[in-house]
């Protein structure tokens, strides 16, 4: 199995497959969810705070009092409280509900491992699915949580944001939310190449983790050969082309937060530019252009961070998709549906004129072999390596 396969799982099916693992632990995650929409109040109450002092100050400066501004003060900071609480509950549960999950599914796929035939171990490497019963997985803990925590957390100050800044200046509004879904449609253009070099770079990891057992497992025939320069050879060739596909999953990267940034340059000055017409046109006061920029210095925020779960999202997207393709590998051998359970048997052991081959292209391992063993006896079978001596035990 050491070619990658270049078809990807929508990510919606996956999601869905994911969905039933939640079940255990919903009272956790809404818990989560709910915190995480406190973590929200403090960034999206800010800027009105500031524009309510700023407003104050240039249109009723006998207002503006020591106390006035203290009680703000407080407020702000009971929040601030409130958003610790919350945002210590997120990182400590939210990371558990993330393990348990992650465990959960790792004893779901080893036990439908114990369900495949020889014929799926013959084809697939020890490495590639220990990379996928371990490191895979591990990407589930950040995802699992994180996912639905980021995505709630930036649409809750999206929508806020818009429906306060529309009462300041529905327009210039509107023009700053038109720039986001561009945004969003020049990195998705990115979305599919970095699936593709993750994927890529989970394969490669568990071809590294085979090439390194058998070179590990097999270094008494190794150094009996001198054929240390041969393994090392292999290995530098898997490493190198490690290192390519990290090469190429950094460049895409690298492109993908370069556009985000750029876009960050044009929200600012665009608020900054219209902001300063509308102040002339008298549309709006100083104190708005104030709380646009606050705002969308939050929603940049919010985004840059999106952004920077982006890896982790494709992180865990590729190790779900993993998952599922070895949940999803049927087992060759299955109970008749009027199986009935075995009762205790003794007796003699007897081949027959038995051939035996592991797939229906393969070439057969054992060909008429005819054994009597009567109950009791003990047999040594003696032979050349690759003589059958496994497969008939």
């Amino acid at each position: 199995m050491t070619k990658t396969d270049d078809r990807t799982i929508p990510n919606g099916v996956l999601i869905r497959r994911l969905l039933p693992y939640y079940r255990k632990y919903l009272g956790i995650l809404v818990l989560d969810l709910f915190c995480a929409s406190l973590t929200s109040v403090c960034d999206l109450v800010l800027p009105a705070i500031v524009r309510t002092i700023t407003n104050t100050a240039m249109n009723d400066l006998p207002s503006l009092t020591v106390a006035f501004v203290l009680r703000l003060g407080l407020l702000y900071i009971g929040l601030r409280v409130m958003d610790v609480a919350a945002q210590y509950f997120m990182s400590y549960t939210g990371h558990m509900m993330g393990t348990a999950i992650e465990t959960d599914m790792r004893r779901d796929l080893f036990s439908h491992l114990q369900t495949l035939s020889f014929s799926y171990y013959d084809n697939t490497k020890i490495g590639q699915i220990m990379g996928r019963i371990t490191n895979d997985l591990f990407e589930i803990t950040e995802f699992s949580h994180h996912c639905p925590e980021e995505y709630l957390i930036a649409a809750l100050k999206m929508i806020v944001a818009f429906v306060v800044l529309s009462r300041y200046d529905f327009l210039l509004t509107l023009i700053i939310f038109l720039l986001v879904p561009v945004m969003i449609f020049c990195t998705i253009l990115f979305r599919r190449r970095m699936r593709k070099a993750s994927k890529k770079r989970r394969v490669l990891v568990g071809e590294m983790n085979a090439r390194l057992e058998d070179s590990l497992l097999g270094t008494r025939v190794v150094k009996s050969f001198a054929n240390e320069d041969v393994e090392e050879a292999k290995f530098e060739k898997s490493n190198k082309a490690f290192y390519d596909v990290k090469n190429e999953w950094y460049k895409i990267f690298a492109g993908f937060h370069t556009t985000t940034r750029f876009f960050d340059g044009v929200m600012y000055i665009t608020v900054v530019v219209v902001g300063a017409i509308f102040i002339i046109k008298g549309r709006i006061t100083a104190p708005d252009l104030v709380a646009f920029l606050l705002y969308v210095s939050m929603l940049l925020a919010s985004v840059r961070q999106i952004v920077n779960f982006y890896e982790q999202f494709q992180n865990g997207m590729t190790g779900l998709e993993r998952f599922v393709e070895i949940m999803d590998t049927p087992a060759e051998i299955q109970d008749a549906p009027d199986a009935k359970p075995l009762p205790p048997v003794k007796g003699d052991i007897r081949f027959d004129h038995v051939s035996f081959h592991y797939n229906e292209q393969g070439r057969q391992v054992l060909s008429g072999i005819d054994i009597t063993i009567p109950a009791g006896e003990n047999v040594a079978l003696v032979g050349p390596s690759g003589g059958g001596k496994t497969t008939i035990a």
